[in-house]
């Protein structure tokens, strides 16, 4: 396109009223769009659900409008950075102007300027640039080591200027060329560009070093350094400068120290990216935190002394490695791995530089093995090393393994040992003599406060709950910054004490010992979880349950602030709180054991209660005592699907009453009907049922008991008469073909009496062994063994699946429901499975089919190993 046809092209900029004030850059940025000479269209497209973005507060922040900008320089591998805010900023003296509407703003003659010394932007990076909601940037997601991932991933960081000013000019030099574009906002609002579809055109055009003198010369008074960087024989090779002017209201909430508070936060430690204000450098906000202790390498180095390294004014020699190491290590109080910084870049760890340039900045570890993980996040070494420029690698990145590098190593541990030694030693200073009195009150010791303001930051971070953390609802709703600032004031708050209270409530024998809620600092403790349970009931009082509590909570935290992975925390706590629940004698049942129960309940008075909950946890139910010796109903009954596609699929909970007699028959009148729905009631229940040995005229449709059922039902007081024959029979059946709680749920549903009951199962039993294929379980447990082979995950059916196509013919529920089969038989010792398909295998698929056999042989002289689904 010509130059002339161009010019047909572009919205006419005299329909546009320009602003009453004549800025002195603008006149020049206005000149020069004038001379249309040389000029390139760039069609800029910005749709309505930009300008919504915007409307919604994306960007009401004058400083984060600077903040993006300077963020550009970043991602464009800047290695300085120059803000110049207008004349009178500091002071707000900036010259008032009557506006349009007739009222007052403050409103700078001066544009807002940022110089830096990166890559640049080519023609092709101005048009990128203005593609919208459409960034490069968002496709690269790995870079070679020592470069940076960048920031920006929508392509809309450069309208944030939008809400500071009306006008957005960029120069730029590549390979010798400058170019600039100048974006007036106004004539989008002028065009209504809410709903037009057709873009507007912006002028790039090529500048001659004068010209490009002309427009950037104001920049020379301000700060001659930042000039420097543009023009004469110090001028970087690329750079770019972008100008804010014509501001907005918005520029008076602009205040200079705020700003360079936010500049500062985005400042890594040890970075190599500097940023100037003014004219004054600004540090990184970390640079301002005290240390513990300081290590400065040479002097008096106590480490190189030992490793019999050379010691001299400016620093150590180490043999192969030539000239002076110099530096220093230092360790705080608070982790350096928060904050925006760290969006950029680490502040922790190892930096290793050499001629200036840090060569492992992707290698916060240089090499080294994996170190304390609460120290390392508080760690920060620089090395300057000349020397080992003849050992880097041919990318320059990184060095070569050789006997002066392993000494440079083991003096680098050595150095991060003395320092975790001063942060142990303060963590001890400040732990007194903690208990759980002391826990609630006022300056709780960093030993217990650190590892929850660690625990309580991830699960913001994650958006999910830990193993005894439960998510803050307080969090729901807000972004990442806004989770931060609460993490902070979460932190604050626990100077009033690390639990704000110790309550000891019922949860369910089920239900973990211990929940945290970060909200009200509330510390809840199970007093239905077989291990606490225990200890009140061999206890005076309750202290020892609060201290238990405590200590359980400070576990999952200190594996937190260790750093491990939140699925291994899960898998170790899950395992440990089986061993608990096994130290108090609640081991979990197998299917012989039920049966076993089951026949006992039939001479035994106390042994039913029992014996039903152990079923119903064979069968896939969560199980929680209720009535016992008080009376009443004698439990309730949960269903967990994990999922809610409809009815038929979505939980369901069950209550029930165990009936026993010296008789070989309840009474009818033993029947309260009455009791058991309102107690259905009381728990949100869909069913109930009741148990017994057998029931007085169960077989006869006209008898009382027959009549009570049928009337209750047609009252809306759903109940069924169950058996312990039926029970043991449904057993019988998940352990040979797996009964999953979707199928249960029918009989509950349709069944009523006991001839109902003993026709459905019947007909399950028919379609389970006639019907349908049998689950080739011998198949599937060998596929699971190899999936095992996978050490960064945990074997599930969704992966059996994907392994096998021939275990495809069969739903995810039936496999899992299969091997919670397997598990009845042999016992979670051996396989253990969950509501998600997840399977843990402490044994291999031969030796879990051998213990089947074993088990099925003691129970009925079954042989697993002529089951059709084992060979």
């Amino acid at each position: 396109m010509s130059a002339s046809e161009a010019q047909t092209h572009r919205i006419p900029t005299q329909s546009v009223e320009e602003p009453a004030v004549s800025l002195t850059t603008d006149d020049v940025i206005k000149a020069l769009e004038r001379d249309v000479e040389g000029s390139k269209i760039i069609p800029v497209r910005l749709s309505y659900e930009i300008i919504r973005l915007f409307s919604e507060g994306l960007y009401q922040s004058p400083h984060k409008a600077v903040e993006e900008l300077v963020s550009n320089s970043y991602d464009a591998g800047a290695s300085r950075v120059f803000v110049l805010l207008p004349e009178g900023a500091e002071t707000n003296t900036e010259e008032a102007v009557s506006t349009a509407a007739g009222g007052v703003e403050h409103i700078p003659v001066e544009p807002l300027w940022v110089v830096d010394d990166g890559s640049g932007l080519s023609a092709q990076g101005f048009e990128d640039l203005w593609r919208v909601a459409d960034s490069p940037k968002k496709a690269v997601t790995q870079v070679s080591q020592g470069k940076r991932l960048p920031i920006g991933q929508f392509g809309i960081g450069k309208l944030a200027a939008y809400v500071l000013a009306w006008r957005l000019t960029h120069v730029s030099k590549v390979d010798g060329v400058i170019r600039m574009t100048s974006m007036n906002f106004r004539r989008l609002d002028a065009v209504h560009q809410y709903d037009n579809v057709n873009p507007v055109d912006l002028d790039m055009r090529v500048l001659e070093e004068a010209q490009a003198l002309r427009l950037l010369e104001p920049i020379r008074a301000r700060d001659p350094e930042a000039f420097s960087v543009l023009f004469g024989p110090a001028a970087a090779k690329s750079w770019t400068v972008a100008a804010l002017s014509d501001f907005k209201n918005l520029y008076d909430k602009l205040s200079t120290g705020r700003l360079g508070w936010v500049l500062s936060t985005g400042i890594p430690l040890n970075s190599q990216f500097r940023i100037r204000l003014n004219g004054q450098d600004l540090i990184s906000s970390k640079e301002n935190i005290p240390p513990l202790r300081k290590y400065a390498i040479g002097g008096d180095d106590p480490v190189a002394s030992e490793l019999g390294f050379g010691i001299t004014k400016k620093g150590i020699t180490i043999p192969g490695i030539e000239g002076d190491i110099q530096g220093a290590a230092l360790i705080f109080k608070k982790r350096l791995t928060e904050g925006k910084s760290d969006e950029r870049h680490r502040s922790h760890g190892f930096f290793v530089t050499v001629r200036g340039r840090i060569i492992n900045l992707e290698d916060e570890l240089f090499g080294i093995e994996a170190l304390n993980h609460a120290a390392w996040s508080r760690f920060s070494m620089t090395i300057t090393a000349d020397g080992l420029r003849e050992h880097l690698l041919s990318s320059r990145e990184g060095v070569r393994e050789s006997d002066p590098i392993r000494l440079l190593r083991v003096y680098m541990h050595r150095v991060f040992n003395v320092c975790r030694h001063a942060y142990t030693e303060w963590l001890k200073s400040e732990s007194g003599e903690d208990d759980v009195s002391l826990l609630l009150k006022k300056g709780p010791s960093a030993y217990v406060t650190e590892p929850l303001i660690e625990s309580v930051e991830a699960v913001a971070e994650r958006d999910s709950e830990s193993f005894y953390f439960a998510k803050p609802e307080t969090l729901e709703g807000l972004d990442k910054e806004e989770r931060a600032v609460w993490v902070k004031e979460y932190a604050a708050s626990l100077n009033e004490g690390a639990f704000s209270k110790i309550v000891l409530e019922k949860l369910g024998p089920s239900g973990r010992a211990v929940r945290y809620f970060p909200d009200s600092r509330t510390l809840i403790v199970n007093t239905e979880h077989p291990f606490v349970e225990k200890i009140i009931a061999s206890g005076r009082n309750t202290a020892g349950a609060q201290l238990f509590g405590s200590s359980e909570l400070l576990v999952d935290a200190a594996l937190q602030a260790y750093g491990l992975d939140p699925s291994l925390i899960g898998n170790l706590m899950a395992d440990r709180d089986r061993i608990l629940r096994l130290m108090a004698g609640d081991q979990p049942s197998t299917a012989l054991e039920v049966i076993r129960q089951l026949q006992a309940a039939m001479a035994h008075e106390t042994a039913l209660e029992r014996a039903t909950g152990m079923a119903f946890r064979v069968l896939g139910f969560e199980y929680e005592r209720r009535g016992g010796s008080k009376g009443g109903p004698d439990g309730v009954l949960y269903a967990r699907l994990g999922r809610a596609v409809g009815p038929s699929l979505a939980d369901f909970k069950i209550v029930y009453d165990s009936k026993q007699t010296n008789s070989p028959t309840v009474a009818a009148s033993k029947i309260d009907l009455g009791s058991l729905d309102d107690f259905r009631q009381t728990e949100s229940a869909q069913y109930g049922f009741f148990l017994a040995v057998g029931y007085e005229g169960a077989a006869d449709p006209s008898s009382k008991i027959n009549r009570k059922i049928r009337l209750a039902v047609e009252k809306g007081m759903p109940a069924t008469l169950l058996t312990v024959a039926h029970l043991r029979r449904v057993v019988e059946l998940h352990y040979r073909y797996g009964v999953t709680l979707t199928r249960l749920r029918t009989l509950f549903d349709t069944c009523h009496t006991v001839p109902e009951v003993e026709s459905w199962l019947n007909q399950l039993e028919h379609e389970l062994s006639e019907l349908e294929p049998r689950v080739p379980l011998l198949r599937l447990l060998q596929t699971l063994d190899e999936a095992k082979r996978d050490p960064l995950a945990t074997p599930n059916v969704a992966v059996a699946r994907y392994i096998d196509p021939e275990l495809r013919k069969f739903e995810p529920e039936k496999l899992r429901t299969s091997l919670e089969a397997v598990r009845t038989i042999v016992g979670p010792r051996w396989l253990d499975v969950d509501v998600s398909g997840e399977v843990r295998l402490h044994a291999t698929a031969a030796q879990v089919v051998a213990e089947m056999e074993r088990n099925l042989r003691d129970m009925f002289g079954v042989d697993a190993s002529s089951l059709p689904e084992l060979k």
